[in-house]
């Protein structure tokens, strides 16, 4: 594409008076007008508003100057997609030396790098440079640092098709910028500013304890865990305030000057307890609060040394941290994983610092991504706005109640409180005169001409919509810190503040509380006490009508969506309550959660939660699933959504008392859900778990596998082999396999031997007419997820002289069917194809080939009074045959090139077999071609229909 004439004009008008442009006097805001707006406008950016989009809205936000340091300011362009930010430009004036000056690009690198945004861009109009912003920023950085393209203005035409590629917003909507910022991954050194700032508070929280466990030996471990968390909470509170205008630029920095700072520190808590009547600077007795004050803070001594370490490392030049943009979850992100840790002090009042249980059986903590939430909101909170007509007095009756009942760090209310404030002003736009007046005005003018809400609005929406309990007190702080610096966002709270008007922010005492979802006040009946402190601070009952009245006398909440934990450690106490309660079979919390989450919601409510992928077929399951099947209305495959968690995931979306026939069936590719297609629930019965990412073709063609079939249960009798592992030795009698030693229609090596006087299980001898198989189906990304059945059958002269382990299943043949016949159709692309997506529900674990797997796989049976049929299955064994033989000459022949010989012949049988399984199932070529479709492919066929 070649270069626009606004962009040729441009550059022709800048050659021809560069003299003039490059002098000092011409200054940043002209190069920003004449050139550099131009410019991204000729890539497609609405860069001025011209459709007049409402603030959140705009592609191109010119962000306000904020001073930092001496010289910083914020960056002048943030664009987006809708409200996601893509990338920052800095602009300079053309007498800034960009090539080679330092500080403009560490301050395009800070910004970019506490905002997490991977790609950023530094100009002057002279100059274009690309910086890749996930480096750390460091101060001694040369400019050239994290730089990964360099234009002159002169390149501009030549290389117009590359720039547009990459930046035009039609080539960011279309993912190009994501791509050429993950093609660009991967410099040593990358840190996350998540990773760095957790480390941190990390390092925060060990000087805070140790230094308060000294000074203050009254001190108990619960007190030092609050103390330690209130602390830092208040701190990153006021220096966000401060990078927002909110607060005086550089008050904590002040207290570096003179002692008695945790004094001088105390003075602006008091003073933020004036100004915001946050229960995070709650210390006095008041009428009306939902909480009672924080005596123990106070009266507390920490050395001015340990405070003076933290606050120094919050400013410039020691903090890489610009926290005017550092994304709010970001610090959800951080905190997540930060209470993933305790403080305990040992009997010798030493610190330690431990993971918690649940956190250390779960491999660490994983935040939800962004993303997953975005969408868990909009299946949720997205029906209950449909149609919703507000009056001036806001909300008609009840307004609609969201809950997280194992709320976190806060991920999700944040989430649902972005969408009711999106969903309020949308609203309120389409008369933005009527809702600009009255005492209470829901909008409000600011800078430019916009309109937003106004900080009383906010605070209405939050405290009237949402609600949250966890049952770490820890977290629900954090909850609390997240939503409050979230109210606080935007334009117009500094100029409230700056009036004197009424303290800014809602106790949040009354919405988000510390408790244990799942058990109730009745737990206490008929015991005098608790074993000991841990498991009562663990049961932590919680009375769901005392606690939320007005909710419950309602009829329960709207929406109730989350991330559940998952296996939580539980006491016999506990466990015996909960199994008596919820009677699910299971007392895995993520199954508990979905059942009590149904409990607290009103008839019609929506849950939504991402759980592990055993819900739809394991066992374990099999109540909830009968207690969820009905209200089920969609099933999402997210598959491994944390990389580093064993277990996949799946989001379900349910609704109180609405029955249904179906439910959507979804899938994740990428960070997007794509639709699949509707499941019948009568689907769920007869494959015997939940269908999902699964279409309508691949689901026709399961149906004519199942009906042209015998479960391979009927045909043979299934048994693992013997546990005898400890009497394996170098020398005897007897040759040991085991899994390890089963390739497809070989046998490859030994384990060992043990002797023929040895007592060994009878399930450890190799009976006549059988298959041995891999115990654990093999699970393979290559390119997509699927299984491979692996096995081979037993040359009959060897009968006598093999036994097996326990890792071998041996299937000893029952049926008039050749045992190679059987052996052929196990290692079909169609059968791998079929368990896969229809016994393993498309889950890469763990899975034994035992009764339940072998009862539900369907083996084409012969009809032997059939001529073409016996013709099919002779052809059957005839292949497999050679298939054997092919393999033993392989494994036998040294020579390369007749190596390379045989595994083509391997290959091309493969092919037959192939094409005979799918003529004795009856698919047509159309099927077949589905069937042969990798994984996601097939998948993203189906979404983009």
């Amino acid at each position: 594409m070649p270069a626009p004439a606004e962009i040729v004009q441009l550059v022709e008008l800048f050659q021809r008076n560069y003299d003039q442009y490059c002098a000092p006097s011409f200054s940043e805001t002209a190069v920003r007008h004449q050139f550099i707006d131009p410019f991204f406008a000729a890539l497609g950016w609405d860069v001025n508003n011209t459709q007049g989009f409402a603030e959140q809205y705009k592609e191109v936000v010119h962000e306000d100057k904020v001073l930092v340091g001496d010289a910083t300011k914020a960056p002048d362009y943030s664009f987006r997609i809708g409200k996601e930010r893509k990338f920052f430009v800095e602009a300079k004036k053309p007498s800034v030396n960009i090539k080679h000056d330092v500080e403009p690009a560490y301050q395009l690198r800070r910004y970019a790098w506490s905002a997490k945004l991977p790609l950023s861009i530094l100009t002057d109009f002279e100059e274009f440079s690309v910086y890749d912003c996930r480096m750390r920023p460091d101060r001694s950085d040369k400019a050239a640092t994290g730089r990964i393209l360099l234009l002159s203005f002169t390149d501009y035409v030549a290389r117009w098709d590359e720039i547009a590629g990459i930046f035009s917003k039609a080539a960011v909507w279309q993912g190009a910028l994501d791509r050429f910022a993950v093609a660009k991954a991967g410099k040593r050194g990358t840190a996350e500013v998540d990773d760095e700032f957790l480390a941190e508070i990390e390092r925060w929280r060990e000087l805070l304890a140790r230094n308060l466990v000294l000074r203050n030996p009254h001190l108990r471990g619960h007190d030092v865990n609050w103390a330690v968390q209130q602390t830092i909470d208040r701190i990153v509170f006021l220096r966000i305030c401060e990078a927002r205008n909110l607060e005086t630029y550089e008050q904590l920095r002040a207290l570096l000057n003179g002692g008695h700072t945790y004094a001088r520190l105390w003075e602006l808590f008091r003073r933020a307890d004036l100004r915001y009547n946050s229960g995070l600077f709650h210390f006095s007795e008041e009428r009306g609060r939902a909480e009672a004050p924080d005596t123990l803070t106070p009266g507390l001594e920490i050395d001015d040394r340990v405070l003076k370490d933290i606050i120094e490392h919050l400013y410039y030049p020691q903090s890489p941290y610009e926290f005017s943009v550092l994304p709010a979850d970001i610090l959800g992100h951080v905190y997540e994983r930060f209470l993933g840790k305790v403080i305990r002090l040992t009997p010798g009042r030493q610190v330690k610092i431990e993971e918690k249980p649940e956190v250390r059986k779960a491999g660490g903590v994983y935040y939800t991504p962004t993303y997953i939430v975005d969408y868990m909101v909009r299946q949720t909170v997205g029906p209950l706005l449909e149609g919703k007509t507000l009056a001036h007095g806001r909300s008609p009756g009840s307004p609609p109640r969201v809950a997280d009942i194992a709320c976190g760090s806060g991920s999700f209310l944040l989430g649902a409180y972005q969408y009711l404030l999106d969903w309020h002003l949308a609203y309120y736009l389409k008369e933005p005169e009527r809702w600009l007046k009255g005492k209470r005005p829901a909008l409000e003018r600011v800078s430019g001409g916009a309109t937003r809400l106004t900080i009383e609005e906010r605070k209405r929406i939050l405290m009237d919509h949402l609600y949250g309990v966890d049952i770490d007190p820890q977290a629900v702080e954090v909850t609390k810190l997240s939503l409050l610096l979230k109210v606080l966002e935007g334009e117009g709270v500094a100029g409230q503040l700056s009036l004197g008007v009424e303290r800014v922010l809602p106790d949040l005492g009354r919405n988000i509380k510390c408790g244990n979802s799942l058990i109730g006040p009745e737990f206490y009946d008929g015991k005098l006490d608790l074993p000991d402190e841990e498991t009562a601070g663990r049961v932590n009952a919680f009375d769901w009508k005392k606690e939320f009245p007005e909710v419950m006398a309602a009829g329960g909440f709207d929406a109730v969506i989350g991330n559940p934990p998952y296996g939580a450690e539980l006491s016999d106490m506990e466990r015996a309550f909960l199994e008596s309660k919820y009677q699910l079979g299971s007392t895995d919390t993520a199954a508990l959660m979905i059942a009590q989450a149904r409990m607290l919601s009103k008839p019609g409510g929506i849950n939504s939660f991402i759980v592990p992928k055993p819900l739809t077929y394991s066992s374990n399951w099999q109540k909830s699933r009968a207690e969820l099947v009905s209200e089920l209305q969609e099933l999402v495959d997210t598959g491994k959504v944390w990389k580093s968690v064993k277990l996949e995931q799946v989001i379900l979306v349910r609704q109180k008392g609405t029955a249904t026939d179906s439910y959507r069936s979804s899938v994740r590719i990428d960070q997007q859900i794509h639709f699949v297609g509707v499941i019948s629930k009568q689907e769920c019965d007869r494959f015997g778990f939940f269908l999902n990412g699964v279409s309508d073709e691949e689901l026709l063609i399961a149906h004519k596998v199942l009906n042209r079939g015998a479960s391979l249960g009927q045909l043979v009798s299934n048994t693992r082999g013997g546990m005898f592992q400890s009497l394996v030795v170098q020398q005897g009698d007897l040759s040991v396999i085991g899994g390890a030693h089963l390739n497809r229609y070989q046998i490859v090596g030994r384990k060992g031997y043990v002797g023929a006087d040895q007592q060994l299980p009878s399930n450890a001898f190799l009976r006549p007419n059988s298959i041995l198989i891999q115990n654990i189906v093999a699970h393979i990304e290559n390119p997509q997820p699927h299984v491979k059945i692996i096995g081979s059958v037993v040359d009959q002269s060897e009968l006598q002289t093999i036994v097996i382990l326990d890792t071998v299943n041996q299937l000893e043949n029952r049926s008039p069917m050749s045992v190679k016949y059987i052996l052929g159709i196990l290692h079909s692309h169609l059968l791998n194809w079929y368990v896969y997506r229809f016994i393993f529900a498309k889950a890469i674990r763990t899975m034994h080939f035992d009764g339940p797997v072998t009862n539900r796989i369907p083996i084409r049976t012969i009809n032997f009074a059939n001529p073409a049929d016996v013709a099919r299955h002779d052809r059957m064994v005839a292949l497999v045959t050679q298939m054997l033989d092919l393999h033993q000459r392989l494994a036998a022949e040294g020579v390369p090139h007749a190596k390379a010989a045989l595994q083509r012949r391997i290959e091309a049988t493969d092919r037959q077999i192939d094409a005979l399984v799918y003529e004795l199932y009856g698919l047509t070529d159309a099927e077949i071609a589905v069937v042969e479709q990798e994984g996601a492919k097939g998948l993203e066929h189906e979404a983009s229909k």
